[in-house]
């Protein structure tokens, strides 16, 4: 297995997409399952809120698939779960490696700007029993996709919000934690408010 098993930056998760892209003419969940390792719960939730934060993320149904797929993750991250699991279904969904590849090449510009942010501040705020706190914030977030998917790129909020708390969970820094909890609730609240509406 890859060293991205211990995957602590943007950049690295970018270079293991990269590695499979080059391995595989197709990349399923399952390749990068085996490539980060079946605990590399922030990892995986990083690169899901990623693609639905491109405009892959404006194809009606998808952000409602991926923030399935993230929910997932997050609710076994919140119970303590040591592995990820994920049914069948779901690892068997991938992409063309040279559709991967092209979005991972613009990823690494966004990866160089978040890394340089991510510092490993406030430790404690993103480590312990305040990751699963955050992983089941992450939930939440997952559950206003569908509602947020009736307007168009609305559902970038709660990915960039997932991305962000997913980031400052691999580098533990509190204070990226901080500001994706803000982001988080402003996006929960635009959705409760467009739905009151």
């Amino acid at each position: 297995m890859a060293d991205s098993e211990n995957a602590s930056s943007i950049g690295e998760v970018v270079d293991g997409i990269e590695d499979v892209a080059q391995r595989e003419d197709k990349v399923s969940i399952a390749d990068l399952l085996d490539e980060f390792g079946d605990r590399s719960f922030a990892p995986l939730m990083l690169i899901l809120a990623l693609i639905g934060v491109t405009p892959v993320g404006g194809i009606p149904t998808v952000p409602t698939i991926i923030g399935l797929c993230i929910a997932v993750i997050a609710l076994q991250m919140a119970f303590g779960r040591e592995h990820l699991w994920l049914p069948g279904f779901v690892t068997r969904r991938g992409v063309a490696s040279d559709k991967l590849t092209k979005a991972s090449d613009k990823l690494d510009r966004i990866a160089g700007v978040l890394d340089k942010i991510a510092k490993g501040r406030l430790e404690a705020l993103a480590s312990g029993p305040a990751r699963r706190v955050v992983a089941g914030l992450i939930a939440a977030l997952c559950c206003a996709l569908p509602v947020l998917e009736l307007v168009p790129f609305a559902a970038a909020a709660p990915f960039l919000a997932i991305a962000i708390l997913s980031l400052a969970m691999m580098v533990r820094d509190g204070l990226v934690m901080l500001i994706g909890g803000a982001v988080a609730i402003g996006a929960l609240a635009y959705g409760v408010y467009w739905f009151s509406a």
